[in-house]
């Protein structure tokens, strides 16, 4: 002889028990589960689990307004311009080492970002200042986390215009 239920928390765990075991099953599949229950002539029991996916949604670890890398536009920007600025002073290191006296750089930069925090950087012209002559030429930088990797383009002066002598 079976026991009749008398209170409606014990009748909502037994109906509710098979639905509690297969929705997280539907809802890893990125689907809406919905299980409704009638425990009554005018009482219904509904279950329902989903993951609100919508036609928008491009796969895992993806949301709007991000650029490739995972980062906003302001964060982009900021980092290019740290990337632009640690490239300027490195050229103006590296040709004060090689002897010229003054660089001059012009505001054409193109900048490429090739990580989450790494940058191609080209600088437009670069106006090298030496004793004698001033040589114009394209700079190239790569920056990685916030630091230069290698810096290229900046041309060696001759022993002559080092040292002050003659052609």
């Amino acid at each position: 002889m079976m026991k009749p239920i008398r209170s409606i928390g014990a009748a909502v765990v037994a109906l509710a028990a098979p639905a509690l075991f297969t929705l997280p099953a539907a809802a890893s599949t990125r689907s809406f589960a919905r299980v409704e229950t009638l425990l009554g002539s005018d009482t219904k029991l509904t279950l329902a689990i989903g993951s609100g996916y919508d036609d928008y949604h491009r796969g895992g670890g993806y949301r709007r307004g991000l650029k490739q890398y995972g980062q906003t536009d302001r964060e982009v920007r900021e980092l290019s311009r740290d990337a632009v600025k640690a490239c300027r002073q490195a050229v103006r290191y590296e040709a004060r080492q090689l002897g010229y006296r003054d660089v001059e750089i012009d505001d054409d930069v193109y900048i490429r970002q090739i990580g989450p925090r790494g940058f191609f950087v080209t600088l437009g012209e670069g106006d090298f200042e030496g004793r004698r002559r001033d040589v114009e030429t394209r700079v190239l930088c790569q920056i990685g986390r916030g630091s230069v990797i290698t810096v290229e383009g900046i041309p060696h002066p001759s022993k002559s215009q080092r040292y002050g002598r003659g052609w």
